[in-house]
C-alpha cells in the first residue's frame, strides 16, 4: 500500500538557535502526552492515578487548559471513559486519542466523544497517533513493534511495517517519510530512530542505540526527540538531523525524568515527565 503525502517539514531557519528551560508546571498524576491546538485549547492526556498504561480501568483523564495557565486545567471526559490515554493528534475539529486498544474521537470545540475506532486484536498496545492525510492516520503499536494506517471513516487498519520496529513509541510525519521512536530493543534495550518510506513501504534505522525513545515531533528540519535515558532517571532532548543522521542532546537537566509524547507551539516545547507528574517547558530563542 502506498500513500501520498500532503505534510512537509518546516523551513529549516537557524541550526545554532539557544534552546532553554523555562518553567515546570506540576498536579498531573501521569501525564503521557501534551498536544497544543492553539492558545486557548491545550489537552493533556493522563494515564491516571496509578501507573498502569494497560489496564482497562477506566481512570485515564482527557485536560484542556489555556497555553498561558496549565494550572486552570478543567477534565474533558467528564461524559465518557478513558482508560490509559496516550498520544494524541488533531486536524481542524477533532482529537484523535490512542487508548490501549482503540482510538477515541473527541470534538475540539465540545469536548464531546463523538467515535472510536477499536482494533479487533485486544492485545494490542497503542502508542502514538498522527495524521497522515485527511481520512488516514498512523498509530504505533509498541508490544507489537508495528506501526498501522487507520482509514477513519471505514475504520480500516491495515498494517504497515510488519514487526519491524521495535518497542514502536511516537511517530512524525515528514517529507516523503515517516519517523517512528522504539523504546527499546531485544538486543542492548536501547531504542532506534525508525525512518518509514511511504514510497516503498521500507523502514530503516537512521539512528541506532540512542536511550529509550519516547516522543518525536518536526522542528525548523530536524526531529525533536524525548529519551528517558539509558538508566530510564536521566532524560534528553535530542536534535535528530534526518539527512545526515546525527544526533545531539539539546538539554540533559536534571528534571527531564520520564520525558514523554511532548507537543512544540511557536517555539515553545511542552514536555509531560510521566513518572513525575510535571510538565516541563522549553523555548527557542533568546
Amino acid at each position: 500500500m502506498r500513500f501520498i503525502l500532503i505534510l512537509l517539514f518546516p523551513v529549516l531557519l537557524s541550526a545554532q538557535t539557544k534552546f532553554s528551560f523555562v518553567k515546570k508546571e506540576g498536579g498531573f498524576k501521569h501525564p503521557e502526552s501534551v498536544c497544543v491546538v492553539d492558545e486557548d485549547n491545550v489537552f493533556i492526556a493522563d494515564i491516571g492515578k496509578e501507573m498502569r498504561p494497560s489496564d482497562l480501568d477506566s481512570d485515564g483523564v482527557l485536560y484542556k487548559c489555556p497555553i498561558k495557565s496549565f494550572s486552570d486545567k478543567k477534565k474533558v471526559n467528564k461524559n465518557f471513559k478513558l482508560n490509559a490515554p496516550k498520544g494524541i493528534a488533531h486536524d481542524k475539529t477533532s482529537l484523535y486519542i490512542t487508548d490501549i486498544d482503540r482510538i477515541v474521537i473527541v470534538d475540539i470545540a465540545t469536548g464531546e466523544k463523538t467515535d472510536e475506532i477499536a482494533f479487533s486484536d485486544k492485545t494490542v498496545f497503542l502508542n502514538d497517533v498522527a495524521i497522515l492525510e485527511e481520512n488516514t492516520l498512523l498509530v504505533t503499536a509498541t508490544n507489537q513493534h508495528d506501526m498501522y494506517a487507520v482509514i477513519i471513516k471505514s475504520k480500516e487498519v491495515f498494517n504497515l511495517s510488519k514487526k519491524s520496529m521495535e518497542g514502536a513509541n511516537g511517530i512524525c510525519v515528514g517529507t516523503g517519510k515517516v519517523y517512528v521512536c522504539g523504546f527499546a530493543n531485544k538486543e542492548n534495550k536501547k531504542g532506534h530512530l525508525y525512518e518509514y518510506d511511504l514510497e516503498t513501504n521500507k523502514v530503516s534505522v537512521i539512528v541506532d542505540q540512542v536511550g529509550h525513545l519516547d516522543g518525536i515531533k518536526a522542528h525548523d528540519g530536524k526531529l525533536i526527540v524525548s529519551d528517558w535515558g539509558g538508566d530510564f532517571n536521566h532524560g534528553k532532548i535530542w536534535e535528530v538531523d534526518p539527512i545526515d543522521k546525527r544526533a545531539s542532546v539539546i538539554s540533559d537537566i536534571p528534571d527531564l525524568k520520564s520525558p514523554s509524547d511532548f507537543d512544540i507551539y511557536n517555539n515553545m516545547m511542552f514536555v509531560p515527565c510521566i513518572d513525575e507528574g510535571e510538565i516541563l517547558i522549553f523555548k527557542w530563542g533568546d
